[in-house]
Parts: C-alpha cells; sequence; structure tokens
C-alpha cells in the first residue's frame, strides 16, 4: 500500500512567485476604475451646483443687462462665456494626474 503525504506534496510544488504583476496590475486597475468613479461623482456634483448658482444669479445679471443696454449685453455675455471656458480650461490644464506607485523589481 502506497501512502502519500499531502503536505509532503503541497510543499514539493514550486513556490508562489514574490512578485505577481497580473495580481498587482488587477488590484492597480480597480483602485484606479474607483478613483475614477468618485472622480466623475464630484465632478459632476460640481457642474450640477455650478449650473444651480449660475441659474440663482441669473435675474440679477439680467437686471443689470437690461440696465447697460442691448450693445453692453451682449459684450457681457460673451465676456461671461470667455471667463467661464477661461476657469474651466484652467482647471484642466492644473489639474493633477495620480499615477500608482509601481515597483518594477
Amino acid at each position: 500500500m502506497d501512502k502519500t503525504d499531502p503536505l509532503a506534496d503541497f510543499f514539493a510544488a514550486d513556490a508562489a512567485p514574490g512578485n505577481d504583476r497580473d495580481f498587482r496590475t488587477g488590484v492597480m486597475e480597480r483602485v484606479a476604475r474607483r478613483r475614477l468613479r468618485i472622480e466623475l461623482v464630484l465632478r459632476l456634483l460640481a457642474g450640477c451646483l455650478l449650473v444651480l448658482g449660475l441659474a440663482l444669479i441669473s435675474p440679477a445679471l439680467q437686471i443689470v443687462a437690461d440696465t447697460l443696454g442691448q450693445e453692453m449685453s451682449a459684450a457681457l455675455q460673451i465676456i461671461a462665456i470667455g471667463g467661464g471656458v477661461a476657469f474651466l480650461g484652467h482647471g484642466w490644464v492644473t489639474r493633477t494626474i495620480r499615477l500608482p506607485r509601481m515597483r518594477l523589481f
């Protein structure tokens, strides 16, 4: 009768790799996806608050535009749109990119 020790077979197998790149890549991908979802929700919330703020302040801006006249109203709209684009562009250009720290060796 041949008896084999299961523990001896277990320890005789090759050792697990010290650095499992597939596992680390999978974990980094899940972390990046979670961070992306959180950042998208935060940016969506900020955009909704910005639209709400503009909707609340638009009656006051309309009164100022009516007071200044039709010619200045168009100029104010262009300045407001340009300022908004500049603000968004500044946010886009100065954003920080969070890269995962990856040890190669």
